[in-house]
């Protein structure tokens, strides 16, 4: 199995299994983090050792919980997309999203959201990072050291068979993660799944770039999309048999 699914927090977290390693993908609560660990610790000798973590963007529901892999796994690297390292170094401020934006994106993805008292209450206990508010989207991680190395077109550490696929729209800095011999797609908060279909996240700091990064995914022959809300979505032939976007 490449990819597990671990469901601890608002986002989707994955495991990915290629070769000798795991790397863990968008950890955004500490809960994320501690059902990794048992999730490892009740599989002894099955499973490779965990190399990496990284994540498809900057959000807190997406990073909110890798100080707490940091402590479980002190020989873990956290490695991030080179855009990221604008945030950290403060080169750039985390992209707000217009309000009307807020409601009509963001509401309907929380609604339906399951366990909401679990989730609220992991991400309490959680790091209090890249907020994409006014006064909070500064608060950046400061229990860990990342290394913002990762490239489209280049070897992903620990993932030879993995691209990385710039979509930005949701964010300035939003990545997919794509196994060609596979056809599986971890997409993010570029794609999700909060109807049953799959749907391009209306929810953007750019609306036009979404979909000019949509159109960039639709040649890929995707049989699997992992994405970051909502269930993953298997056997299907291309994204354009699922998306809805327009």
């Amino acid at each position: 199995m490449p990819v597990h699914l671990i469901q601890g927090g608002y986002a989707n977290t994955y495991l990915i299994e290629d070769r000798n390693s795991l790397v863990a993908v968008d950890v955004g609560t500490s809960a994320a983090a501690d059902t990794i660990y048992n999730y490892l610790h009740e599989k002894p000798g099955t499973l490779p050792p965990l190399r990496m973590v990284t994540a498809t963007h900057f959000h807190i529901d997406h990073v909110g919980g890798i100080s707490r892999m940091v402590r479980l796994f002190p020989e873990v690297r956290v490695c991030f997309f080179t855009a990221v390292g604008d945030y950290l170094q403060r080169r750039k401020k985390i992209a707000l999203f217009p309000l009307a934006r807020w409601l009509k994106g963001l509401v309907p993805v929380l609604m339906a959201e399951r366990n909401h008292l679990r989730n609220i209450a992991a991400s309490l206990a959680s790091d209090k990072v890249a907020i994409p508010l006014p006064l909070l989207r500064n608060l950046l991680p400061t229990r860990y050291s990342p290394e913002c190395t990762l490239k489209e077109g280049h070897m992903l550490p620990y993932l030879p068979h993995w691209a990385l696929i710039k979509t930005p729209g949701h964010t300035p800095d939003s990545i997919c993660l794509y196994r060609e011999d596979e056809g599986i797609l971890i997409s993010g908060d570029t794609i999700l799944n909060m109807r049953g279909r799959g749907e391009l996240n209306t929810f953007c700091t750019d609306s036009e770039k979404i979909k000019e990064s949509f159109q960039k995914l639709l040649p890929l022959k995707v049989q699997t999309v992992y994405p970051g809300h909502g269930e993953p979505l298997y056997g299907i032939h291309g994204l354009a048999n699922i998306v809805q976007w327009k």
